[in-house]
């Protein structure tokens, strides 16, 4: 059949096209240099050259396996002649020579030897050790790649053929053929007859000076062919053409045409005859890619047989003898399936390994497998620490795995809590060859978030590696209800006017974090919780008329500062955090407020304020570190300042205080006189009032 009818102009053909006669060279990179070998098992000539010259002028005849010694690119032009038709190739591929593994090891010699030898004979007794560390796939195409494994078959096996194969490291890619070479073959005896058969049915006598006769029928010398019926049996007898009675007849007998029947076993196939006992079968084609069959040995039965990794489909054709009689061929179809399928694909709903939100998962699979699946989780992920390194949870191994029954699996996310889930699956075919592992594994965030203002805009989605880079699309996500943790890096800008936050959501300082508000900039919590940690807080005054008294106002809510500084410039009044009917908590956290007028730290109305281990200034013509009305009051441990003409740590109305261990420091501008640290009216509770000093202020 002519395959292409166009010159030596192309570049590209498809696997399949190649597959029918090119086994050895194919397109593609290779660390090892490629041989040539041809198909030619229908009697076909191939001539092959390396420039763009027609082979049959000035190339090289094909007449077995050879290396191509060749580095860089490779060119090979090569036309296959049979008859009156032609076919034309041109493959094109490169090489660029490697082993990188270290000397002595057992992947550096099997690279060398497929290097060197680039074709490895395979038989029962030459098997072939691909080191474990490397992959393997047979054949060209999208073939399952295999951990590196033994490869040798049955000492049975009768299938005789050339098998590409590719071993890679993960980076580089070595091809090499493996020769499958049959065993020994059985005896051949002919007997010497004077007629001739083909296609079973077709008889030709052709012996000279003899007569014959076909059972009972009459005598003839005829050379003519005959059509006989090969459904039963016959006796073919011959005498000498001077007939005379005695003269000795010798005779054969024809047996009826018998069948070949296929058994499997273990994934082999053996052939048997079936008919008479004197039949024997050689193998005049295996019908596979790559065949090659030199061997005609001939047999009662034979095996056909291949190593793990490899997956044949076709029809045999066997040469049929009856006592060394050639009588015809006899087609068999047959198939070994020695080839996993390929690893079944996990499909998420959400890409990669972090997802935002609940993830529907479906497994995609070769057809006609099952599919076999483990799903472990979900496991809680206490911290971001796997957003830098998320070998947390790689120790988590396959347990016990269930058939899939391809309905989509949901992956449910945690409650207020990062989760990961893990899922291994492998598929099973109709042989009973097994794929290797695909595992999946995804963690589930809904809460954690970063914000860093040096991140470009493109692609931000709040992740690790494409961050959110302004205040506003960390309030969008804040708003949408459920509680939120954010990473933060850089100087993030408050936009102007009221930025209210209305949901649970905390801040982590991660790399010089620092909220920077506008000078008419200020934070509203309202009915929701604030946590901030490791983080700077800071409003600048530019001008007078565009200052607004307000900073951080605290309504309902709750807010704890850890580790951080919250710092407060005013053109002419301000304070710097107003808390309504909240909780607030400083811990190891420093709070400085200037003004010109008038200068408040905390400001609270039926509030619970804590303050533990901080520091906290004020600056100002009139200056107070906390005012408070009603609810409770709690200063441990802490350093609080006033630099005013006018100033006290603390003014408190209706507040029940507890005092303990503090530092109370006054540097007025001039002498003060009856100014006390602390005043309260008469409805104040001081519940605690001790370990506590002042400097500066009136005796």
């Amino acid at each position: 059949m002519k395959k292409f009818c166009f010159l030596l102009l192309f570049s590209i053909f498809s696997f399949f096209a190649f597959s029918e006669r090119v086994i050895s060279p194919v397109q593609g990179r290779f660390a090892n240099k490629q041989s040539l070998i041809l198909d030619l098992s229908d009697g076909a000539e191939a001539f092959y050259s390396y420039t763009s010259t027609n082979p049959l002028n000035s190339g090289f005849a094909y007449d077995g396996p050879v290396l191509i010694d060749m580095n860089g690119a490779v060119s090979l032009y090569v036309v296959v002649v049979k008859g009156s038709e032609k076919e034309q190739y041109q493959i094109n591929y490169t090489v660029n020579e490697s082993n990188p593994f270290a000397n002595g090891t057992f992947e550096k010699k099997f690279i060398d030897r497929v290097s060197l030898e680039n074709i490895l004979l395979c038989t029962s007794e030459n098997i072939i050790n691909v080191p474990k560390s490397l992959q393997f796939s047979i054949g060209d195409g999208e073939k399952p790649k295999l951990s590196g494994s033994t490869l040798s078959v049955s000492a049975d096996n009768k299938l005789s053929r050339y098998i590409p194969c590719t071993v890679t490291d993960g980076n580089q890619n070595w091809r090499f053929i493996i020769f499958l070479s049959p065993g020994e073959a059985g005896s051949f005896s002919q007997t010497s007859v004077p007629f001739e058969l083909s296609d079973w049915e077709d008889f030709t006598f052709t012996g000279k000076n003899l007569i014959w006769c076909i059972d009972e029928g009459l005598w003839s010398a005829s050379k003519e062919s005959v059509k006989i019926d090969r459904t039963k049996p016959h006796v073919i007898y011959w005498q000498d053409v001077a007939y005379k009675a005695g003269n000795p007849i010798e005779s054969f007998v024809l047996p009826a045409k018998p069948s070949v029947r296929t058994e499997d076993f273990d994934k082999a196939v053996a052939f048997m005859i079936d008919g008479d006992l004197r039949y024997r079968m050689s193998v005049f084609s295996s019908g596979a890619a790559g065949d090659s069959h030199a061997d005609k040995g001939v047999y009662t039965s034979l095996t056909f047989d291949t190593f793990d990794g490899d997956y044949v489909k076709a029809t045999a054709v066997f040469s049929l003898y009856c006592d060394g009689v050639y009588q015809g061929k006899i087609p068999v179809p047959y198939e070994i399936d020695r080839q996993p399928p390929l690893p079944p694909k996990f499909i998420a709903s959400e890409p990669g390994e972090y997802a935002r939100r609940d993830v529907r998962l479906k497994i995609d699979s070769e057809d006609g497998s099952k599919v076999f699946l483990n799903i472990l989780g979900p496991f809680n992920v206490n911290s971001a620490s796997y957003l830098d390194n998320n070998s947390e949870f790689d120790y988590i191994k396959p347990g016990e795995y269930f058939v899939y029954k391809y309905q989509p699996i949901e992956l449910r996310a945690g409650v207020e809590k990062a989760v990961c889930y893990k899922a291994f699956a492998y598929a099973e075919d109709k042989a009973g060859n097994v794929s290797e592992i695909s595992s999946y594994k995804v963690i589930i965030d809904e809460y954690n978030y970063f914000l860093d203002a040096d991140a470009p805009s493109f692609a931000a989605d709040g992740s690790r590696l494409h961050p959110y880079n302004s205040f506003e699309q960390a309030l969008n996500v804040i708003n949408q209800g459920k509680f939120v943790h954010f990473f933060v890096s850089g100087s993030v800008n408050v936009p102007k006017g009221m930025s209210v936050v209305s949901s649970n959501c905390s801040f982590t300082g991660m790399s010089d974090a620092r909220f920077v508000l506008q000078p008419s900039s200020y934070i509203m919590v309202k009915d929701a919780s604030l946590e901030v940690q490791n983080c700077v807080i800071q409003k600048d005054i530019e001008t007078a008329q565009d200052s607004d008294q307000r900073f951080l106002i605290v309504e309902k809510s709750a807010a704890i500062f850890e580790d951080c500084e919250l710092l407060g410039n005013f053109a002419s009044s301000g304070t710097v955090l107003s808390s309504d009917a909240s909780i607030v908590t400083l811990k190891n956290s420093g709070l400085t407020v200037q003004s010109s007028t008038y200068a408040c730290g905390i400001s609270s109305v039926n509030s619970k304020i804590s303050l533990i281990e901080s520091h906290v200034s004020s600056i100002s013509d009139t200056a107070v570190n906390f005012s408070l009305k009603g609810g409770t009051f709690a200063l441990n441990s802490c350093d609080c300042k006033v630099i005013s003409h006018l100033g006290r740590i603390l003014e408190a109305g209706g507040t029940n205080l507890r005092l303990s261990g503090n530092k109370y420091t006054a540097d007025f501008d001039r002498e003060s006189k009856g100014i006390k640290p602390v005043w309260t009216d008469e409805k104040c509770l001081i519940i605690e009032d001790k370990n506590n000093s002042e400097i500066g202020f009136s005796k």
